[in-house]
Parts: C-alpha cells; structure tokens; sequence
C-alpha cells in the first residue's frame, strides 16, 4: 500500500464534517443503529456508488471514531481498495497516504451521509421501505461469477447495475438551457429519481416543456422523463426511467410482504396496487375511494393489477367481512375465483346476460341495506354491522365496462346510480376497461368514480379520460402505472405481477 500500512489506519482514528455527524446522529436514531460506525459504513458505501467527490472543502468538525468500530482487520484492505479504486476512476487524488486516505474517509463520509438522508426521507422515515430500498440496491450489484454459476441457466447475463448518471444529467440538462445541480438519487424498481437543484428557479417552465428534448440528450429512446415535486427549496423530483434489463420486478413474496406490514382491519378495505418508483409500498383504502376505475392497453398489466386488488382483500378479510361480486362479460378474466367462499351469490357471472342481472341484484342489495339501516336507525354499514352483524362489504369488479356498455346501454345508469349512492351501504365498485374513450366512459361515470389507476394507454386522449391527465401514454409498460385518489398528486407504481398459479396459491 505504498505508505499506506493496514496497522497505520487500524491505529487511527477518524471523522467526517459537524454537517454529516448530525445527519449521522439522526440515521443512527431513525434506523435504530447502535453507533456511528453502522451509519459511517453504510455512508461511505452509499458515496462510492456515485461520481467523483466535490472539489470543495470539507471541515473535520465532526466527533472522532476509532478505526477498530469502522472496520476489522479481514475488510480494510477492501476498504482501501474501494476508495483507491474509486479515485482513480473518477481522476480525484490517490488514496496513498495516511492524509490521503483520512479525506477521502471524510469526504465520502460527507457526501453519503447527506444522501442517506434523502433516502430516508423519500421513503417518508419508512423503515421497511428504506432496508428494502438498500436490499434493491444490492441486488442491482452485477453479480459475481460464482454466483452466476451457481444459479440456473447459468449462461444467462446478470442485470445491469442501477447507474448513477448525475454527471451526464447535469449536462444534459444544460444541453436544453437548464443549469442544475444533482443533490442526490434514488435507484426505484424501474426508474432513478435524481434530486435536483435549479440554480434559477425561473427555468423551471423551460424544464417542464423540455423533457423530451432531455430525454433525446440521455438517449432514453422511447422513454420519457417525468418531473414532480420534492420536498426542499429549488429542489424538484426528476424520474430518469432504466434499461430493463435492470429493472426490479416485485411478486408474490414482495406483495405477501407488504400484506403484513399493514396492520389488518375489518373495517377498511386495504389493496395494495404495487411499489412506488422509490420502492415504498403503495396501498390505500377502497372504502374511502370509494370507487375505482382501472384502464390501460391490451398486454400492458390491467389483468395482473385487478388479481392483485382482489387477493389483496381476500387475505385480510373473511367472508363474514367481505363478498366479491365478479362480473366478467368475456368469460376470460376470473375463472380462477369459481367455488370461492368469498363470492357474493356464489358464483362469477359470467357473459352479458349474468352480468346485467348482477348489476341489477347490486342495486336492488343496495335498497334493501339501506331500508335496514333505516329501521337500525344508522346511517352507515360499519354501524349496521355493530348493531346486528351481518353487512359484509361488496366490491363489484366489473371487467370490460366498455364492451358491457356498448352491448346494454341500460347498464350505464345502473352503475351511475350505485357509484352515487352505494358507498354508504358498504358496496363499492372497480371498473376496468382496456378501451377507454369518451362515448363509453360517460363524465358523469367518470365524476362518480374518484379514484384512478392508468396503466399504459397508446394515446394522450385515452390517459385524459382515465385520470383526467395526461402522462399515462408515456409509461413503462409492464404494470407501469399511474394512481390517482381524491385529493393527491398523482402517484407513479409498479405492480405487483402474479402468475394464475400465485393466485390459486393465495386465495
């Protein structure tokens, strides 16, 4: 190690700048780590996955640690390794000397620390979605060659890395006359949300209109950029979509995971539509929505949500709790669930004909509810159910409305009549369709179903009529997708995909 000796920095002792030791204090308490050596590691690691440190001076003002809480003595040579090698790569000063190597402890220290930060924060303090975030990240790794060989298909190429582009982004965006600074970076399931400051905020019009010119300059070929908000001044949200080759697809494990993390309830109606481009765990409430509506392409993951909104109520109800009313005008989509002890009128209907006859026994189920909780003198299912049991919640899914509307033009105002009315008798619908346009999706179907989820449409016009925005034709495909709810910004997901066998397997 030239000067540098493995006895001299295991006798040492180090420290990084007063800014990074109080962020390292907070992370230490946040994350439930006992020193702050846990943070430094996980800092430093966190730096050496991005660019060349910054020129500018960072002060020692911090706390000293030892260097035998830092590491031992079977990992500092790799240590040493990483932060010489980093150096070189990047053309900053050699890590050959004590001095040398004491800043670069520092500055990688520094910069990690406040990146470690942002992470924590983007994922709202979530503990589990920030050790998910640093396990995805570790799985982004190419893998070694042992590992390959070890695994199945052993000649297949591993994934890409999730690469940290900030040097090419900030150019980039000076190509289109945007002059920015990346704060920091966040590797999601399928795109990098790069944090960035605009150094005048007057160009963030510019921006806005230039994302495809941007995303030209990054050579994204059909994937576009999208802009949102952040949380710090001059600061906006830059999602940067991936090869796919890197992309993190979640499954059955992942979504059997995010089951558990939500503490269960009969009263609410809890669905889990995917991870959010950070990774966090998307879920809310049907009964507060109180009705959906599901679009997207033929092929691009409207099927594969819909199971998932399904087995996401079957896990966390019984059906004392909780009836399914499936109405399937092509007979293809919810076979699966037949024999269920979970459907309402134990059966799936199935073609034009049942279906009619479905939506029809809805609204007369509808009546009679509230005719009960009339005489129970309550006013909502919850109370009904308290005061004399019974009352399970009913979510209708609906596959293909367009097809269903276009056949029975009497079945619009039917469904009109229970989005209006029906939520307060514990009866609440999902609407899907892979045609959205205007002459089957009335406004006013669209007014009374608040709630959206846009999977990837072919037109701005079909995104438009799904969420009332445009954005939906831009997406990733795959389960891309875009969320809306009362009130919210629309929200970016990533569905959770499940084969039929999953389904069979969790219901």
């Amino acid at each position: 190690m030239n000067a540098l000796t493995v006895q001299q920095i295991m006798s040492s002792r180090f420290r990084t700048s007063a800014n990074a030791d109080g962020k390292t204090k907070a992370l230490m308490e946040g994350l439930g780590l006992s020193t702050k050596a846990n943070v430094a590691r996980l800092a430093i690691g966190r730096s050496l996955s991005g660019g060349p440190l910054s020129e500018d001076a960072v002060d020692a003002k911090g706390l000293e640690i030892p260097a035998t809480s830092l590491f031992t003595q079977n990992d500092v040579a790799t240590w040493v390794g990483l932060l010489a090698t980093h150096a070189v790569m990047h053309g900053g000063t050699p890590v050959d000397s004590m001095d040398s190597f004491r800043a670069a402890i520092r500055g990688h220290w520094h910069r990690g620390a406040t990146l470690l930060m942002n992470d924590w924060q983007d994922v709202n303090e979530d503990y589990d979605a920030f050790i998910s975030m640093l396990l995805n990240r570790r799985a982004d790794l190419p893998a070694t060659k042992s590992e390959i060989h070890a695994r199945p298909g052993a000649d297949a190429a591993p994934p890409a890395p999730s690469e940290d582009i900030s040097k090419q982004l900030v150019k980039a965006l000076g190509d289109i006359g945007v002059n920015a600074e990346v704060k920091g970076v966040v590797h999601g399931p399928r795109v990098s949300r790069y944090r960035v400051l605009l150094r005048d905020v007057n160009q963030l019009d510019r921006l806005r209109k230039g994302l495809e010119r941007l995303a030209l300059a990054l050579n994204l070929q059909n994937m576009m950029p999208t802009l949102g908000p952040s949380d710090e001044a001059r600061t906006v949200a830059l999602d940067i979509p991936r090869p796919r080759v890197s992309w993190i697809n979640a499954g059955r494990r992942e979504l059997e995971a995010a089951l558990n993390s939500v503490p269960r309830s009969e009263s609410t109606l809890e669905v889990f539509p995917g991870q959010g481009v950070t990774g966090r765990v998307i879920h809310f409430d049907l009964a507060a929505a109180p009705h959906l509506l599901v679009g997207g392409a033929t092929g691009q993951g409207k099927s594969v949500c819909m199971h998932g909104l399904i087995v996401s109520l079957i896990s966390r109800h019984s059906p004392d709790t909780l009836r399914l009313c499936l109405i399937d005008p092509k007979q293809v989509e919810f076979p699966v669930y037949s024999g269920s002890k979970y459907l309402w009128n134990d059966d799936v209907a199935s073609g034009i004909t049942e279906a009619r006859t479905a939506i029809d026994a809805l609204v007369v189920e509808m009546d009679n509810r509230y005719a009960q909780m009339k005489a129970f003198g309550v006013n909502n299912v919850l109370d009904a159910r308290r005061k004399a049991g019974g009352f399970p919640f009913i979510v209708a899914f609906i596959d293909e409305l367009a097809d269903l509307i276009i056949q029975d033009r009497t079945v619009e105002s039917k469904i009109v009549r229970l989005a209006q009315a029906a939520r307060a008798a514990g009866i609440h619908l999902v609407l899907a369709t892979q045609r959205p346009d205007a002459k089957t999706f009335s406004g006013l179907i669209r007014s009374n179903i608040p709630s959206r989820i846009a999977l990837t449409v072919q037109k701005s016009s079909e995104s438009q009529i799904i969420l009332d925005d445009t954005g939906a034709q831009d997406l990733l495909g795959r389960g891309d997708m875009l969320i809306k709810r009362p009130g919210e910004e629309l929200e970016r997901g990533h569905g959770f995909y499940l084969s039929l066998m999953d389904v069979e397997a969790m219901i």
